[in-house]
């Protein structure tokens, strides 16, 4: 007796074990419950819904491309040629977000990211920091590394002997100008002197300015290293002539209205926009807005590239965007994988034809015939101007900020040329040597 009534304690446990599974799970589909992505800003592989197994090996990419489906198509064929599954994750828009976020993942540690695209102001800190992992025995060997510029290499990339990052993208300081105002000026070009001041002088009217530029304190860096070029001075000597008188120049063009003041709060975001609206006749821009005129339809109708006037320097910067390998990443060997590929002819030409940008890779822009719009335009900047490293310290985005202040203080009349010199030859003493 005693033994039936235990097979049917048994059975009734049994049942009613069964019975709460079949609600639980019930419950489960009732609440629309779901495994979490393993990363919640993740933008899927390209290759759409194949699983982690189908793939030989699996990276997440920080990416400031991340979200234009011309790079989805990039790492949809960097995915199928390698094998490999390819997560992108977004960074902050904002330079200076962007760069603290970045800054904060690599020096904690942070394993869930395992390469990152970052710019010259990045990669001048971080390769002293510890926190990336160096390319020189593999992914940027002697051969490959011979492609790329070699005195840009040196300056931005390199850390000693150590190579830190790939260059993907080059960008170079170019000048950007307004058809409309070259007419109404009543000149061809401002290739001379003589007639760049004519376009500067000519009176086009209420509100439009010859020339615009991004003078926010984190920007004008730019501009002030592009106008001691053009007038032959030297970045490294704040008493050198010519340097000085790049500077009495560009205050000049706040004084005689040729720029209006409110440009010391543009980034490139506003001065962009400003040129497209036809407010400015000419701006320096790098190359990678090629693309914002292009979708504005204005490349090639109002707006062209202009070769640099020669007041006595005929040099320009050269920038790139560039991919590190995070020291902390837990998928060294597919990380290496990618940036090998990414270094390589085939990856290079594979995102400079999907992003319409010009490649790192210098055998690879005159071998190839890429269909970019203003390519032959670019390549002639290349034929024409010396291309320079922008002077970058360990602590880049402090110093930059550092001599936009001390800039915009010189344009806003609260200290005159010999007292913005002097200072800016102390910063530069103080952070360059």
């Amino acid at each position: 007796m005693k033994s039936q009534n235990c097979g049917k304690q048994h059975q009734y446990h049994f049942i009613m074990l069964f019975m709460a599974a079949i609600l639980a799970a019930c419950f489960c589909a009732a609440c629309g419950w779901v495994k979490p992505e393993k990363n919640p800003g993740e933008i899927q592989s390209a290759n759409g819904g194949a699983g982690t197994d189908d793939y030989a090996d699996e990276i997440t990419i920080m990416h400031v491309d991340a979200g234009k489906k011309e790079f989805e198509a990039f790492i949809s064929e960097a995915e199928k040629t390698l094998n490999m599954r390819i997560h992108v994750v977004e960074c902050p828009i904002n330079a200076d977000s962007r760069h603290a976020r970045i800054s904060s993942l690599l020096a904690s540690g942070d394993t869930s990211v395992d390469v990152i695209s970052v710019n010259d102001e990045m990669i001048s800190e971080f390769k002293h920091a510890g926190y990336l992992e160096p390319l020189q025995d593999d992914v940027m060997n002697e051969e490959t590394a011979s492609h790329f510029p070699q005195d840009y290499l040196k300056e931005m990339a390199m850390e000693g002997d150590q190579i830190y990052s790939v260059p993907y993208m080059m960008d170079i300081l170019m000048l950007w100008i307004n058809d409309a105002y070259l007419k109404e000026a009543g000149i061809p070009d401002v290739s001379t002197p003589e007639r760049f001041k004519r376009f500067l002088a000519w009176d086009y009217g209420e509100g439009r300015y010859a020339y615009g530029g991004a003078w926010e304190k984190t920007y004008v860096y730019n501009e002030i290293g592009e106008f001691i070029n053009l007038f032959g001075g030297d970045y490294y000597d704040w008493s050198s002539p010519k340097t000085r008188e790049a500077m009495k120049f560009l205050k000049g063009c706040v004084e005689q209205g040729y720029s209006p003041m409110d440009q010391l709060l543009d980034q490139y975001e506003q001065l962009e926009q400003k040129f497209i609206d036809g407010k400015y006749g000419l701006v320096f821009l790098y190359g990678g807005a090629m693309n914002t005129f292009v979708d504005a339809g204005v490349y090639g109708k109002e707006i062209h590239l202009s070769q640099l006037p020669d007041f006595g320097g005929h040099t320009t910067y050269i920038a790139t965007w560039q991919y590190v390998l995070n020291k902390a990443s837990l998928h060294k060997e597919g990380a290496r994988k990618f940036m090998a590929y990414a270094a390589g002819r085939e990856g290079s030409k594979s995102y400079a034809n999907k992003m319409n940008r010009l490649p790192a890779r210098e055998d690879v822009i005159w071998d190839e015939d890429f269909d970019i719009t203003g390519y032959e335009e670019m390549r002639n900047y290349l034929k024409t101007t010396s291309l320079q490293a922008r002077p970058m310290p360990e602590n880049s985005m402090e110093y930059i900020t550092d001599v936009g202040i001390l800039f915009q203080r010189y344009a806003a009349g609260e200290m005159d040329l010999d007292e913005f010199c002097k200072m800016m030859q102390e910063l530069v003493d103080e952070n360059m040597n």
